[in-house]
């Protein structure tokens, strides 16, 4: 049991609530995270200033329309030297976000004023854009990792354990990810469906994940620091650089070449589905590996931070395929038949005895569902593109079994190397009985 004592702000009323469980999903200032005295890897580097506004500046995006625009100007103060306005709705609500040129600067409160002759000088409208300025707050650039996700029966998720710059845009997609792994964990366990075990698999799942983003977002912002060192952190460097790089002289194609340079290796900030996608369990308790399955995906040649790894091993996420019920019906995606709280087993064409195997399962564990789902030729549904065989690493006869979570479980490679106990044998492995 967990009491944890809550104070209301409006009221200053403090109350107990006692629960089997707490999450700890209250962000990067994580009271949760500090009570239960895990540590934190990794330090806070320096503040950056947001401002959300609204302003129409549909007229400067007509010929090159993005949802993020990098303005580095020359003249800019030292407080706001580099900023970008990410779209929120287009083309007249923005979150401006200012980064000082060092990561040493000192804090700078700006003004009202200060705010709206920077944001003027970074569209260069010449102050004649109406701008409504509806919040603005100074954050902290963090590179920062909790050593644990969860202590007894308390458990943090998202930016309470992985801290970061937006680069990528990977932070809700982590926090979304880092939720969905443990729900359905928490609500087996809660209905009676697995042990409390199945919990610490989290740490262990989704702690190398935050390492993982931790360090690209950070690389990235790495990135864009480069292209501020090349062009200079000051005013009066900036106004050298830029000067040098319009020069027609050795000097000159130099510097231009470095900032070509610095400016490409930003290219992994938007071509970077691999850091979203490559997220792998396959060490995981809750995961079922085969000792003939050897077919696990050679990462070493590919590009970790580009290249989405597709494959069915144990521990991958699902890969998706299209499939339709016949030629006449709307396609689908084999994600879509999975998850929904339940395990799915996907088989093919001489799998139909998987069924048995599935109800076998679920009469030994009451309240668990075992989906079965069919796909091939003259089945359940139709491989709409061939995909399906291409991806799945199994024969026609074998199946993959999908947690709630998209993720694989188990597969086998065919129903010979598999029979009606092995599949009750993975369950008990990956949801040990209360």
């Amino acid at each position: 049991m967990v009491e944890t004592i809550v104070r209301e702000r409006a009221t200053g009323h403090t109350y107990t609530i006692r629960s089997r469980y707490l999450i700890g999903a209250d962000g990067a200032r994580s009271s949760v995270l500090d009570s239960l005295g895990i540590p934190v890897d990794g330090k806070q580097l320096n503040t950056a200033f947001n401002v959300h506004i609204k302003a129409d500046l549909s007229r400067y995006l007509e010929v090159r329309p993005g949802s993020m625009n990098w303005i580095l100007n020359p003249d800019a103060p030292q407080w706001s030297a580099v900023g970008n306005f990410r779209m929120v709705r287009p083309w007249d609500e923005w979150v401006v976000s200012m980064h000082p040129a060092s990561k040493n600067s000192a804090p700078f409160e700006p003004t009202e004023k200060d705010i709206l002759d920077r944001l003027h000088q970074m569209i260069g409208d010449q102050g004649t854009t109406p701008i409504e300025i509806l919040s603005s707050f100074r954050w902290t650039i963090n590179d920062q990792v909790a050593r644990s996700w969860q202590k007894g029966n308390v458990i943090c998720i998202g930016d309470a354990v992985h801290r970061h710059p937006p680069i990528n845009g990977l932070g809700s997609n982590t926090c979304i990810s880092d939720a969905y792994n443990l729900s359905w964990k928490l609500a087996y366990v809660l209905k009676g469906l697995a042990n409390r075990l199945i919990l610490d698999s989290v740490t262990v799942e989704r702690k190398p994940v935050g390492n993982n983003v931790v360090r690209r977002a950070n690389d990235g912002m790495e990135a864009h620091r480069r292209i501020w060192a090349t062009i200079g952190l000051t005013a009066d460097e900036r106004k050298k650089q830029t000067g040098i790089m319009a020069q027609a002289d050795t000097e000159g194609r130099e510097l231009r070449k470095q900032f070509q340079a610095a400016l490409e290796s930003t290219d992994a900030e938007f071509q970077a589905l691999g850091i979203q996608m490559n997220q792998i369990y396959s060490d995981s308790p809750c995961v079922v590996i085969e000792k003939d399955d050897t077919d696990k995906p050679n990462m070493e040649s590919l590009d970790f931070i580009k290249d989405q790894i597709v494959s069915t091993y144990p521990g991958f996420h699902l890969p998706h395929v299209w499939v339709a019920k016949d030629g006449q019906s709307h396609r689908k995606s084999v994600l879509d038949l999975c998850g929904h709280g339940a395990f799915t087993l996907v088989t093919s064409i001489g799998g139909e005895g998987r069924r048995n195997f599935a109800t076998a399962v679920e009469g030994k564990r009451p309240g668990l569902t075992v989906n079965v789902v069919s796909i091939g030729w003259r089945q359940e549904y139709m491989d709409a593109y061939g995909d399906w065989e291409k991806t799945r690493g199994v024969e026609d006869d074998g199946a993959v079994l999908v947690r709630p979570d998209h993720f694989v479980a188990w597969r086998c490679k065919s129903i010979k190397s598999a029979g009606p106990d092995r599949l009750d044998q993975v369950f008990a492995s990956i949801l040990p009985t209360p």
